[in-house]
């Protein structure tokens, strides 16, 4: 019997009233229902992520009305660009700058940021696991000197110098210190990278908070041909002559972004929910946000009642959605829009998580995408939906989280199944039942 039920829901793919149909006769169809009362139990969460070598470093400051402050930065390790570099005799700094490729930014970009750029006093592992918490010793000079800048994403072609650059970068000038420092280290370190590294340990790059709004831009911090740390400079034989030497951070090397959040300046129910753990205001409203932020635990606490009150009888899942549609607290603005997508996965009982069986499915299938016309994202689950009727895991419930939380800097409101404005969230399940 219990293949048989594999072999219905294999065929989930099919239109909800033609499921089943071709495994009983032709005068004994199964008959189909619909519900969209299925109990739910919600609550968001503090995240935590690993951010070691994300696809995008990140930089910036916000000031959200709903969850409060955040402080987006990151730490790295850098190589130079030609081995047995000699800078001449006497040579003399002119500037140092990094150069950062933007490659996009959340929020708003009118504000101004103010930088800051420490150097590293302990290095940095490939071997280690960085989180959005971590941290590594640094000395105590600002050597951005608290330089201020406005992001352009959509800046493009930009003549610096002598040069044309073809992409929208963010460039922050250093001090004299760290240039004298890194030309005047010793010829044998510029032989090998493992000895460079240790003689120069990396920079953490991060920025200050801000009174409203503010932004968090995306770095591709390995695109040595926008990114990198640049050393102006001439020497005794040719004085008039500017001269440069670049340093980059390539995929071999370590890097991490580092997050902090304020959140008690978050709104009331935000804090409570989230902070003091009255979870009942999930049911109202949950929080979704990348950064090591937050999450929000989803729960279908009573679908082994579906299965009690049945003999000799099985459920078959045909559909599952879950519809997640926006809070009127998270309209789509131009500072806080609504992310792209959304991720959900199943929890394990140690708190770890894992893929549904729906993701496997095919590109597609599972969903996430939110939908502008409706202002919702929809996840078909119906295979995860299965598995937790028939038992053949422990229903702990759902993880739900913003696609790509280590490299962007979104956030997002969500009804909840009792929400008091708009629609609620819920679970929408067209099914049969199955006699033996």
């Amino acid at each position: 019997m219990i293949g048989a039920l594999l072999l219905v829901f294999a065929a989930c793919r099919k239109s909800p009233e033609t499921i089943g149909n071709d495994l009983i006769s032709d005068n004994n169809y199964i008959d189909v229902f619909h519900t969209d009362t299925v109990e739910i139990v919600c609550h968001s969460y503090l995240d935590s992520i690993a951010t070691k070598n994300a696809t995008f470093a990140m930089l910036g400051a916000m000031n959200d009305p709903e969850f409060g402050t955040t402080e987006a930065g990151f730490y790295t390790q850098f190589r130079f660009s030609v081995a047995g570099q000699s800078f001449g005799s006497n040579p003399v700094v002119d500037s140092l700058v990094l150069q950062l490729y933007l490659a996009g930014c959340y929020g708003d970009t009118t504000v101004m940021q103010t930088a800051h750029v420490y150097m590293l006093s302990d290095s940095l592992s490939m071997e280690n696991s960085y989180y959005n918490h971590s941290t590594v010793a640094t000395d105590n000079i600002d050597h951005a000197n608290g330089f201020q800048f406005r992001p352009h994403p959509h800046t493009k072609a930009s003549v610096i110098g002598n040069d044309t650059v073809g992409q929208p970068v963010i460039r922050i000038p250093l001090s004299q210190e760290l240039g004298n420092y890194l030309i005047n280290l010793d010829t044998t370190v510029y032989s090998r990278p493992d000895l460079f590294k240790k003689a120069f340990h990396g920079l953490h790059v991060t920025c200050a908070p801000v009174s409203q709004n503010g932004s968090i831009s995306s770095i591709n911090l390995t695109s040595n041909t926008f990114t990198m740390l640049q050393l102006y400079y001439h020497n005794a034989a040719t004085p008039d002559k500017p001269l440069r030497y670049n340093y980059y951070v390539t995929t071999s090397d370590t890097y991490f972004n580092h997050f902090d959040h304020d959140y008690t300046l978050g709104s009331p129910d935000f804090v409570s929910q989230v902070l003091d753990e009255q979870w009942d205001l999930g049911q109202s409203t949950v929080y979704l946000q990348t950064m090591g932020g937050v999450r929000t635990h989803v729960l279908f606490p009573n679908l082994s009642h579906w299965t009690d009150s049945l003999k000799d009888s099985y459920i078959v899942v045909n559909e599952a959605k879950l519809i997640l549609p926006a809070s009127s607290l998270s309209v789509d603005t131009t500072c806080f829009s609504a992310p792209s997508t959304l991720i959900l996965l199943g929890f394990n009982a140690d708190s770890s998580t894992y893929l549904l069986p729906d993701y496997f499915e095919g590109s597609g299938y599972l969903g996430g995408t939110y939908n502008a016309s409706t202002k919702s994202v929809t996840f078909r689950i119906s295979e995860y939906l299965q598995s937790m009727i028939m038992k053949k895991k422990e229903n702990l419930g759902l993880s739900l989280g913003i696609n790509g939380a280590a490299y962007n800097g979104h956030r997002w409101i969500v009804n909840g199944p009792e929400a008091t404005q708009g629609e609620k969230m819920r679970l929408e399940v067209t099914y049969s039942i199955v006699n033996e």
